[in-house]
């Protein structure tokens, strides 16, 4: 299945999806109207649209600062009610908003700021009632009730922005508990790198698929960082090397650019550590460097080559 025929189907399912009509989507895209109409009517839209999103930073930016002004006059309640509260009224406004179309694009923003607050509130009302102890219990059961609330909402409106919280604080409930069971953080990191790998992966086959670039870096990230400090100063630190490899083919198997960046870089960064450990004053290390990336690039070529030569034949 080639690219058109893949955004053909996509198109086809969001409109089976949101009940849109042939006439509403060819009018969405031009047709029928002169260009210059078009065009001005898309300016009009993208001027809207950043009006609205820049009105909707400005209002949350002054209702923070209230808070922070105001925090130290507030009671208990009072900071429960205007962290917390705010989350889930926000979240409320969010969920109405996704089920209508005249109000659909505020969902996204509103979810956010949800994510932001109610988790917040729950911190606060923890600590403004809480009997003392360990704070990661406080934390673990603030991102399990946040991974559950956003998995319900994505079960419900199917829409990548509670995916995408989903997946952010069922990262932060394991980091938490690896901590808390004092698991080695360089396990952690590998443990959850890859866990976030595997995830994004497959969400990858999705519709999805928008979210999951920051999913790639951070896995990836982690993953590396973690097997690099597991590594490091023993026999087998070139495994890291074929870790890193093995990401790039992946990154093309992937189509990722994002884990191609982290991979690329994650090699280099080895190379530089393992030139100035075991060849920092040798002259023929950088020159056995050149030739073997020399050796590389023509074998990519061959690569390419037989690929379409042969396989795609």
């Amino acid at each position: 299945m080639d690219d058109r025929t893949r955004a053909l189907d996509q198109i086809a399912a969001l409109a089976r999806e949101h009940h849109l009509a042939a006439a509403e989507i060819a009018a969405a895209l031009g047709e029928g109207r002169p260009p210059a109409v078009a065009t001005e009517d898309r300016r009009r839209t993208v001027l809207v649209r950043v009006l609205a999103y820049l009105g909707g930073t400005f209002v949350f930016a002054g209702i923070g600062v209230f808070i922070a002004l105001q925090w130290d006059e507030m009671s208990a309640a009072a900071r429960v009610v205007v962290t917390l509260g705010s989350g889930l009224a926000a979240f409320a406004l969010a969920v109405l908003a996704s089920r209508d179309l005249r109000f659909e694009r505020a969902a996204t923003p509103l979810l956010l700021v949800a994510g932001a607050l109610e988790p917040t509130g729950m911190f606060v009302a923890f600590a403004e009632y809480g009997s003392g102890g360990d704070w990661r219990v406080a934390s673990l059961v603030t991102m399990a009730t946040m991974a559950l609330q956003f998995a319900a909402t994505f079960g419900a409106v199917r829409r990548g922005t509670p995916l995408f919280l989903v997946i952010l604080f069922a990262t932060l409930f394991w980091w938490t508990a690896f901590d808390l069971l004092d698991v080695d953080g360089n396990v952690t990191a590998l443990t959850v790198g890859a866990s976030l790998l595997l995830a994004a992966a497959s969400i990858a086959r999705t519709r999805f698929r928008d979210i999951t670039p920051l999913w790639y870096f951070i896995g990836a990230a982690a993953f590396l960082a973690g097997l690099f400090d597991l590594l490091e100063e023993t026999p087998f630190d070139l495994l890291f090397l074929g870790a890193a490899a093995g990401l790039v083919y992946l990154s093309a198997a992937l189509h990722s650019r994002t884990l191609l960046f982290v991979a690329t870089l994650a090699i280099l960064a080895y190379t530089a550590w393992f030139t100035s450990e075991h060849f920092a004053e040798s002259v023929g290390w950088p020159v056995a460097l050149i030739a073997l990336g020399l050796f590389m690039i023509a074998l990519s070529a061959a690569a390419l080559r037989i690929d379409r030569e042969y396989v795609r034949r």
